[in-house]
């Protein structure tokens, strides 16, 4: 008979508790030389999270569509932090159970293959350092996690997002942008990848679940700060109940400063029956649709500024945020961005982004890179627009995501990119003449802003942008 467990698999608290024996450790430090050995017996048969489950918790990993521990109702959950100038952030999204596309769309959110399984979570962040054996990563922080009822609100929301895809017979373009926290991540990323489903003859490329690193970021911030949840049992089975009848019809990494956030919504109240996180804030445009800048600024109470960050600060203020930050947004990795647009509709500046690292994408790959993982965001433009008598006026808003077929023409502009980095070719990039949704130009201050190059030359800095003309194709224009 196998000796009694260390902890009670039957409670969420003495998991936990027995969970503290890792903190500030490593899995050699609690377990001597033989966690190496075990781990070198494992090697090629699961990853860290699986050691840590057979070696710590004592019971086999399995693919079980069920918690970790199922009598608790917990899934274990191991996932790495990196360091950066202030400390420590969330190293990549968290990953969880593959999405079945024949079975997924049969049921409603409450009984979904994702909540079954990861409604309530034990999140062990490790440090992860390059060179270092994985039993000698140590354990930073240990929780145990239960969505916010508001985060609970979206969740939900992107589930059914994802889920609408699949019923549409659409899960062939299923991206992470579609989705505010919870994401539908590829899992793996060629011809083997790819799997049926049930409402189109399109092959689907393989995904799984998954929570974004920036909200993993405010997990991580609020252990920092000693901020616990307080779970509210009626409006989180409120939120769970809205819309059960859903099966039946037929939608950077920063470290997290807390105090810099505000959320648009303040109360689950703040939700119209049936209404989603992205159609709430399109209604809370709705009454300043057609104002101008000066309207806009004696209408929300805000101060006159000739900064460029003021249409910025304006499209806060219409969603009821004064802080420097959206936390929706940050928790989303939302990337909101204004346009003005002249009184023809025309755009006269193309859409710029980051500097290209020239010693760090020859490392890369396409779905690893910061251009893809920029792209597959979601965005949120905010558009204004000079009328007859040249007035800045607010024009639209709208929630967008690039569709497949052009972010396979942004992964081959990528692709060119790289490889013109590789022969250390610098004059021949793609040019907006080219109209290739993207393309390359300097953005440094002068032409002594320089960069290293792989063949430690020093070339000028030049970024990634966005075409005008794509940028108006994409908000109607």
């Amino acid at each position: 008979m196998a000796p009694p467990l260390p902890y009670n698999p039957a409670d969420p608290q003495s998991i936990h508790r027995y969970a503290q024996g890792l903190l500030k450790k490593s899995l050699r430090q609690v377990l001597g030389d033989d966690a190496e050995q075990a781990a070198a017996a494992m090697k090629g048969k699961g990853d860290f999270g699986q050691l840590v489950e057979k070696l710590y918790f004592l019971y086999e990993p399995n693919s079980k569509a069920e918690p970790d521990f199922p009598k608790a109702g917990v899934e274990l959950k191991t996932t790495p932090l990196k360091k950066i100038g202030r400390g420590m952030v969330s190293k990549e999204r968290l990953v969880f159970n593959i999405i079945n596309y024949e079975e997924e769309y049969e049921h409603v959110f409450r009984t979904s293959s994702f909540w079954r399984k990861n409604q309530h979570l034990l999140l062990l962040f490790y440090l992860h350092e390059a060179g270092v054996l994985n039993v000698d990563y140590v354990f930073e922080i240990i929780r145990l996690w239960r969505f916010p009822v508001t985060d609970l609100k979206i969740i939900k929301d992107d589930w059914e997002k994802i889920v609408t895809k699949i019923r549409q017979g659409r899960a062939h373009e299923l991206s992470e942008g579609d989705t505010l926290y919870l994401g539908a991540c590829t899992k793996g990323a060629n011809k083997e990848s790819l799997r049926k489903q049930p409402f189109s003859a399109e092959p689907a490329m393989q995904r799984a679940f998954s929570l974004k690193s920036k909200y993993l970021n405010f997990i991580v911030e609020q252990t920092r700060q000693g901020i616990e949840n307080t779970i509210d049992e009626k409006e989180y089975e409120r939120v769970l109940a809205e819309g059960d009848g859903f099966a039946d019809s037929t939608g950077g990494y920063d470290r997290i400063r807390l105090g810099e956030v505000e959320p648009v919504v303040k109360s689950i109240e703040d939700y119209a029956p049936g209404q989603t996180f992205e159609e709430l804030v399109i209604a809370r445009f709705q009454p300043y649709i057609g104002m101008s800048e000066d309207e806009l600024v004696q209408t929300l109470g805000l101060e006159h500024s000739a900064a460029k960050s003021r249409y910025y600060l304006i499209a806060k203020a219409v969603m009821g945020v004064s802080n420097k930050k959206i936390e929706e947004f940050e928790k989303g990795d939302v990337a909101m961005k204004t346009i003005r647009l002249e009184r023809s509709g025309t755009l006269k500046e193309s859409m710029s982004f980051a500097q290209i690292q020239y010693k760090e994408i020859i490392h890369e790959t396409w779905e690893d890179s910061y251009w893809y993982n920029t792209l597959t965001k979601r965005f949120f433009f905010v558009v204004f627009k000079r009328d007859a008598t040249n007035t800045l006026r607010l024009q639209s808003v709208k929630f967008w995501t690039m569709p497949p077929e052009d972010l396979e023409v942004a992964r081959q502009f990528w692709e060119d990119t790289k490889a013109k980095i590789e022969a250390d070719d610098y004059t021949h990039f793609i040019r907006i003449s080219d109209d290739m949704i993207c393309h390359v130009r300097p953005k440094g201050t002068d032409s002594h802003d320089l960069m290293e190059t792989p063949t430690d030359r020093m070339e000028k800095k030049k970024c990634y942008w966005l075409n005008a003309s794509y940028i108006r194709r994409v908000i109607g224009i």
